[in-house]
């Protein structure tokens, strides 16, 4: 059973998740996510993981060290928060 927690479990992991829904079909490097969070990229790895496992965020380490994730449009979950996040922000 699939719990919030897992996708809000933290301050940095929910700013993060708002900061992909407010750019759904972009691309990311965890470098660049670990700037806007200012943060180190291991503690971006470690926020990410659940959103991984939860099939929210797909994930790619591509050419050695770099690593890229973005929303996964293509789970029902992401598009219910897309959904539920466009709602919210019209309030």
């Amino acid at each position: 059973m699939a719990k919030l927690e897992n996708i809000f479990g933290s301050r940095r992991q929910t700013r993060l998740l708002e900061f992909l829904l407010q750019n759904p079909g972009k691309v990311f490097n965890q470098a660049g996510l670990a700037r806007f969070l200012s943060c180190s990229p291991s503690t971006v790895a470690r926020v990410i993981k659940p959103l991984v496992r939860e099939g929210i965020l797909a994930y790619e380490q591509v050419s050695g060290q770099m690593k890229i994730l973005a929303l996964n449009t293509e789970s029902e979950k992401t598009r219910l928060l897309l959904e539920f996040y466009e709602r919210y922000r019209r309030l």
